[in-house]
C-alpha cells in the first residue's frame, strides 16, 4: 500500500472507448471518450466524460444533444486519431475512417461501424474536479446487423477476450435472530445441468453434515433462502460451523456463518 498515488492509476479502469459526435457552426466534431458509460436503465441514459481542453464541451452544452458510438475493435486507429486532435486543429470528419449515419431523433449524426450508437438529449452536466460528466437521455439507438466485438480500453487498447465461464458456487450465510433463529443463505453459480434446486448442508467443526434441504432458485436464478435451524442445533455452537451449497453441474461453495456472535 502507498499514499503516493501513481499518476497513471486511472489506467487500471477497463471500459469501452466511445466516439462522441457534437454539432457546431462549422459542421460536426468527432472526439474519443475513453470514459463512456450507461448510467441509468429507465430511462436509458448515457454519460461521457470530457476533459477541460475539449472544445466539444461548449458545443455540446450549446447544442443540448450528442451522439456516442461504442467502438468496435477494428476502430482502434480511428479512436486514436479522434483523441489526438481537436476540432480547432482539423475537421476530423474528413477522414476516410469516419462514416457518419443520419440521425433519427436528433440533429446530431453518429459514427457508423461500432458496437452500438445512441442519440442523446443532454439532461445534465456534472462538473468534476477537472473533467465534466455529460449525461444524456437516449432517444434513438443504432445497432449493426452483425454485432462486432468491442474495443476495450485498459491502459492501452485491447480486443475483448473469451467470456469468463463460471464453474463454482459463491455462497454466504448469516444467522438471523428474531422469532426463532434462522439461517439465511445466499448463493450464485452457473446454470444448473438439470433441476435447478440448490442443496444446503450444515457442516460442524468435524465436517459432520446436517442436511438443510433442497431449495428452488429465486430471482435471476440465484438462491436466497431463510432456513430454520434444525432441532438440536444450538446457536452457541455455530461458530466454527460452515455451510455447504451444492447444485448440479457446479463446484460446491462453502462459507462460514456470520452473526453467530450476537
Amino acid at each position: 500500500m502507498t499514499r503516493d498515488l501513481p499518476g497513471d492509476l486511472w489506467k487500471k479502469l477497463t471500459s469501452t472507448v466511445g466516439l462522441v459526435c457534437v454539432r457546431h457552426d462549422g459542421g460536426t466534431d468527432v472526439m474519443a471518450a475513453e470514459w463512456s458509460y450507461f448510467v441509468n436503465k429507465r430511462p436509458l441514459c448515457a454519460a461521457v466524460v470530457l476533459g477541460p481542453r475539449a472544445a466539444s464541451r461548449r458545443f455540446l452544452e450549446s447544442a443540448g444533444e450528442f451522439s456516442v458510438t461504442l467502438c468496435a475493435e477494428d476502430q482502434a486507429a480511428l479512436a486514436d486519431f479522434a483523441g489526438s486532435f481537436s476540432v480547432t486543429d482539423v475537421d476530423k470528419t474528413g477522414s476516410d475512417l469516419v462514416r457518419l449515419g443520419a440521425p433519427e431523433a436528433t440533429a446530431t449524426p453518429w459514427v457508423t461501424g461500432g458496437v452500438l450508437a445512441v442519440e442523446c438529449r443532454l439532461r445534465q452536466a456534472v462538473p468534476l474536479p477537472v473533467h465534466t460528466l455529460f449525461i444524456g437521455e437516449v432517444v434513438a439507438a443504432h445497432l449493426p446487423e452483425r454485432p462486432p466485438r468491442p474495443l476495450v480500453k485498459h491502459g492501452a487498447m485491447h480486443t475483448l477476450g473469451e467470456p469468463v465461464r463460471r464453474t463454482g458456487i459463491v455462497a454466504s450465510a448469516e444467522l438471523r435472530h428474531g422469532a426463532g433463529d434462522v439461517l439465511r443463505v445466499a448463493a450464485t453459480g452457473p446454470a444448473a445441468d438439470g433441476p435447478g434446486e440448490w442443496r444446503v448442508t450444515l457442516l460442524d467443526t468435524d465436517g459432520t453434515p446436517t442436511p438443510l434441504g433442497s431449495h428452488p432458485s429465486t430471482r435471476y436464478d440465484d438462491l436466497l433462502v431463510d432456513i430454520p435451524l434444525p432441532a438440536g442445533i444450538e446457536r452457541h455452537r455455530l461458530p466454527g460451523h460452515r455451510v455447504l451449497v451444492e447444485r448440479a453441474g457446479a463446484q460446491p461453495g462453502r462459507t462460514r456463518i456470520s452473526g453467530t456472535g450476537r
